[in-house]
């Protein structure tokens, strides 16, 4: 249980738990494009390759565990798990937004949206579907449909994601320090960043952090991550401290210093992963 706490938190504050453009090749290209498509805004972004856990029987327990997490917003939208392939869940102070790129017939999902009261609109040319606030115990106020992409949030949220997507608004990824941190941080079926102002632990000139895990063989993830900081003192002084806690969660963690980033590789069982989905 300590292990399972200690990998929560590391994974979420920095690269301590790191040891995870809008096209790319393999699985980068999916967190990437995620990335390009949220606001400018956004503190922190969660990102699931969910087709490549359901596609590899070794990562069968994660795929589950993501899907027992999404079972009801997913059931209200009458869309199969099998069906989605890319998730992301991200938020900021004011906004909060899931984004599902999946395979779904939209007559179906409107029936379901109907049937749940909600009432059709738009913004910005996109098809918004809305509801009061809080009515609704399972999905959000705000569902739009967009192709193959459903994006469910609050009204700051979904408008905001819709306004990158069509009105080329500024996207997280156009901000230096995030495209920084994407340039080097690999793809995986999990990527997780977060801005200093979600850091649960104070670290001097942190900017910016982001963790991968990919498969490395049938029992384990290989764990890569990156820290931004804002200049190269600071990362040199939390090198440490980082790989100190990095060696209490992960298995052959390794941290090294590249001027202002932090940049680390650890491995951890598949059988304890199911957290982070």
């Amino acid at each position: 249980m300590l292990k399972k706490v200690l990998l929560v938190v590391g994974l979420g504050v920095l690269l301590a738990a790191t040891a995870v453009a809008s096209a790319g090749c393999a699985s980068s290209s999916g967190y990437t494009a995620m990335l390009s498509r949220v606001p400018s805004d956004t503190t922190s972004l969660k990102y699931v390759d969910v087709k490549a856990l359901r596609n590899d029987a070794d990562l069968d327990d994660l795929y589950d565990a993501w899907r027992v997490g999404m079972n009801s917003g997913l059931e209200a939208l009458g869309i199969n798990h099998s069906d989605v392939n890319a998730f992301a869940h991200g938020s900021s102070a004011e906004r909060n937004f899931t984004l599902l790129v999946a395979k779904f017939d939209p007559d179906d999902v409107r029936s379901e949206l109907d049937d749940r009261e909600y009432d059709q609109d738009d913004y910005k040319g996109a098809e918004v579907w809305k509801r009061e606030v809080g009515w609704d115990p399972v999905l959000e106020s705000r569902v739009a449909l967009m192709g193959n992409l459903i994006i469910m949030g609050n009204e700051d949220g979904v408008e905001g994601c819709i306004s990158v997507i069509k009105a080329g608004a500024a996207s997280w990824l156009s901000d230096a320090d995030v495209n920084d941190l994407a340039s080097r941080l690999p793809g995986g079926v999990y990527v997780d960043l977060q801005n200093q102002d979600l850091a649960g632990v104070f670290i001097n000139g942190l900017e910016v952090t982001g963790i991968s895990a990919k498969k490395l063989d049938v029992d384990t993830l290989k764990i890569a991550g990156v820290a931004k900081f804002d200049n190269e003192d600071a990362a040199d002084d939390a090198e440490d401290a980082i790989e100190n806690l990095m060696d209490l969660q992960f298995d052959h963690a390794d941290v090294t210093q590249e001027g202002e980033f932090l940049e680390g590789s650890a491995e951890l069982d598949i059988a304890d992963a199911k957290s982070l989905f």
